[in-house]
């Protein structure tokens, strides 16, 4: 006689920033189903472009091997605003780019002074550079540039732990100069956060898997459909100025039925 099959799972990560790339929906499906931006019509094509309504603002989703996978650019405005872009690697984080999108869509209105005070408050150390900050692991390396851009390196280690493992690079990401504070320092925030992203280890690359940290407690892979659309409602919710119940308290992931 069979055995039932066993409901999906999926692992809770950390660091969040080797996680792997994750549902891209937790950065496209606010953008377009609470915030309305206009998804361009590319028949037969992978690429994703998203444009808000205004038009100075795009994401553009476009898997290339040889170059960054992620793009969100704004034009600028008349009121004096320069153009400016961040750009993210294949292996980043939904979550983490998403931290930016969220920031651009209903950020607050106080600008952050000095984004890299994020990482040296979760205690983060300058390297001997002083414009560099490595994460307390070393996997990370945060560079700012002379004029404000900031450049992020995250590797892995290409194998099991040994004497000498060997670093590979997981993904890399660009923020330019102009970006206002306040994106750059939550995506700064979200990378430093300790909250697990969820992960199906099938589906993550296998360098990864010797550099992170996999809680014993596994999640229904429903739960994390429903924690999706449950952020898609908040964000509609704070567009449009109507509560929604206060989430619970602690940790856990919100859970919903339909």
């Amino acid at each position: 006689m069979n055995e039932p099959e066993k409901p999906p799972v999926l692992a809770q990560v950390t660091p969040r920033y080797l996680a792997g790339g994750g549902d891209p929906r937790w950065v496209t499906a606010p953008l377009q189903k609470a915030f309305r931006w206009q998804p361009a019509h590319i028949p037969l094509s992978p690429v994703v472009r998203l444009t808000r309504r205004d038009r100075q603002a795009e994401l553009l989703l476009s898997p290339d091997p040889d170059e960054h996978w992620w793009t969100l650019h704004h034009t600028g405005t008349t009121a004096g605003e320069k153009a400016w872009t961040m750009r993210f690697g294949a292996r980043t984080p939904a979550e983490i780019i998403a931290a930016a999108t969220d920031a651009l869509t209903t950020g607050p209105a106080d600008r952050a002074a000095d984004p890299m005070q994020v990482l040296e408050q979760a205690g983060w150390k300058r390297s001997v550079l002083e414009h560099q900050i490595s994460s307390p692991d070393g996997f990370v390396t945060v560079s700012r540039h002379p004029l404000g851009a900031l450049h992020i390196e995250v590797t892995a280690h290409d194998g099991p732990w040994t004497s000498e493992p060997t670093a590979r690079t997981a993904w890399r990401a660009h923020i330019s100069d102009h970006t206002p504070p306040q994106l750059a320092a939550a995506v700064l925030a979200s990378m430093v956060s300790t909250e697990p992203l969820l992960r199906d280890e099938k589906e993550m690359a296998p360098f990864l898997r010797y550099s992170v940290r996999i809680a014993r407690d596994r999640v229904p892979a429903h739960q994390a459909e429903y924690a999706l659309w449950d952020r898609v409602d908040r964000l509609a919710a704070h567009r449009t100025g109507t509560p929604l119940p206060p989430q619970p308290p602690g940790r856990s992931l919100p859970r919903r039925t339909r």
